[in-house]
């Protein structure tokens, strides 16, 4: 396709005073129009860097929807210039505008940025997919109308996107192969984990992205019923499975061979108080990734980081290193981004950035802690003191015979935060969770306490627990928060994690691993780490509307540890 330009005569310059492609039309100012904005004046060539927004197109999918879009061009300066091209789509009820600041900043570097509104949301027509086959076949129909319709170089072509379309874009560059790389920011990697994790539903997750749905978009019906699903500690274990699968459809975990297949470049960004999409799954992605990649880990709530360089372009650390990806895989710019260790990362008390070489990194260490148990309140005459009232973290192995007994009938003082609410002034404001160790309900939840350590700790990566546990019923949950204490036993939140059981043999003592949220974080000298155990969390759904107990087992064979990632 040739593309039909009228040449500006007089002024000795190599530039277009019009441009028309088959469904996109650039003209300049009028003589005597104002030009105050590419807002105020779409289809119009600015004066001022030659850029040109075009807004209002409808593109028809492979089952005759249309789709709302936009598109952005650069300023164009010879006759046949193709341009690289980058294809955005939309966040979870957000409309296809909401990468406008970022996408004129790449307009005015030389690239063709292109948002749309995938099916289901705002002005596109549908049904919302969550990104569904058909969402990832639109991906294609897309660059087939970029390819009849604007100079896009076909050999250098990205999709990113936040959130929704992060997920969207990996799941892209796994099926299109003309997309060349990705830049997904605050997206998922397993959306089976991302809904039910250790078999544990994220509750406020789930009813903000359903609750905020028919608000933008229109939701299915399946959609609503995997959410009341979800949230039902009653429901069947053939259901789970199906939820299970659906969710294993939309996450690019799935289909990594794809990826490796072609060696496709990946960028990626993480924010550790992400609770709705948290680092865990991308993380595991990532470490399968064997192409060209780069992972970014920042503080901060899901998409919060990333909204300002989004919407409005400010400058903005994540965005400016999408940048520089772009500029180098798209360009072939060597700007020293590929010099650079894969993982790029805050710290999440400490100001500043720190690298590591890969994930996992041969510098982080892996260092276990068993948990001695509580026991029952008792007089111990080594120690000339009584216990029971804590158990501990040592790092050798206890022999002792005990068992500790919580029971869900109260919830503690140990929590993960105000849901949602909690995690933004975490993530922006770094106000952690805190939480007094003593006032840890003894019926409800145990705190096994950690000696002061006599060197600052760097945590960096997952923490695990591994316990033994016997529930008195079929349904249980187990929450565990690892907190950094302080001498007057006063603990901020590090991470936390929880698992539950629905369909369990009451009375069988069964292995029990818990993985924590990821977390990058520094335990001051002097301080301990505590680990405490409790049965619920405002956060998740709960495993069941009943009483249940739950017994930690201890023995010489029945041995629990926590197990920490660090760096010297």
């Amino acid at each position: 396709m040739k593309p039909l330009c009228r040449m500006l005569a007089g002024l000795g310059l190599s530039m277009f005073s019009a441009a028309t492609f088959a469904a996109v039309q650039c003209q300049p100012t009028a003589a005597g129009e104002v030009y105050v904005s590419f807002l105020t004046s779409p289809g119009k060539i600015s004066p001022y860097d030659g850029t040109c927004w075009v807004d209002g197109i409808k593109i028809t999918t492979h089952d005759g929807l249309k789709l709302t879009a936009n598109v952005f061009l650069p300023k164009i300066t010879s006759v046949g210039q193709k341009f690289p091209t980058i294809v955005m789509v939309n966040s979870w009820s957000m409309p296809n505008w909401e990468y406008i600041g970022q996408a004129q900043r790449l307009a005015k570097d030389g690239y063709i940025v292109f948002e749309y509104a995938s099916r289901g949301w705002f002005n596109s027509e549908g049904m919302i997919g969550v990104a569904s086959p058909d969402d990832i076949r639109d991906t294609s129909t897309m660059v087939d109308w970029l390819s009849s319709n604007v100079p896009m170089d076909g050999n250098n072509l990205a999709i990113s996107g936040i959130s929704y379309g992060a997920g969207i874009s990996l799941l892209a560059l796994e099926k299109e192969p003309r997309f060349k790389t990705a830049a997904a920011l605050s997206g998922w990697s397993s959306l089976v984990e991302e809904l039910y994790y250790q078999d544990t539903p994220d509750k406020a997750s789930t009813n903000l992205l359903i609750g905020v749905a028919p608000l933008a978009g229109r939701p299915t019906d399946e959609l609503k019923q995997i959410g009341k699903d979800l949230l039902n500690p009653d429901t069947t274990q053939q259901r789970a499975e199906e939820i299970k699968q659906w969710a294993a459809v939309r996450s690019p975990l799935t289909y990594v061979d794809a990826i490796n297949q072609r060696r496709a470049p990946v960028f990626m960004s993480k924010n550790y108080q992400d609770d709705m999409f948290t680092p865990n799954s991308s993380l595991k992605l990532f470490s399968q990734l064997q192409g060209p990649k780069k992972l970014l880990l920042n503080k901060g709530w899901h998409a919060v980081p990333e909204i300002p360089g989004a919407l409005l372009g400010a400058d903005n650390y994540i965005y400016d290193q999408a940048h520089r990806w772009f500029d180098y895989w798209l360009k072939g710019k060597d700007n020293g981004i590929m010099n650079e260790t894969q993982i790029d990362m805050e710290v999440e008390n400490k100001s500043g950035r720190e690298r590591l070489s890969a994930w996992p990194d041969p510098k982080v260490n892996q260092q276990t802690f068993y948990i001695e148990p509580r026991g029952k309140i008792r007089w111990d005459w080594n120690c000339f003191c009584a216990k029971g009232d804590v158990g501990h973290l040592q790092t050798g192995k206890s022999s002792a015979s005990a068992t500790d007994s919580i029971n869900n009938s109260m919830d503690t003082v140990a929590n993960s935060g105000i849901p949602l609410i909690g995690n933004l002034l975490e993530g922006t404001l770094g106000v952690a969770p805190i939480a007094s160790m003593p006032f840890v309900l003894r019926d409800n939840g145990v705190v096994y306490n950690g000696k002061a350590l006599p060197t600052e700790l760097k945590l960096r990566g997952t923490p695990k627990v591994q316990l033994n546990v016997k529930p008195t019923g079929p349904q249980a949950q187990v929450v565990a928060y690892l907190y950094d204490v302080d001498v007057l036993g006063m603990g901020t939140l590090i991470t936390h994690g929880v698992r539950s059981l629905h369909w369990a043999t009451p009375g069988q003592t069964i292995a029990f691993p818990v993985e924590l949220d990821m977390a990058a974080y520094n335990v001051p000298a002097g301080h301990h780490l505590a680990l405490v155990v409790d049965t619920q969390d405002a956060r998740y759904g709960k495993a069941s509307n009943n009483w249940f107990g739950v017994d930690f087992m201890f023995s010489g064979d029945l041995v629990s540890s926590l197990t920490i990632p660090y760096i010297y």
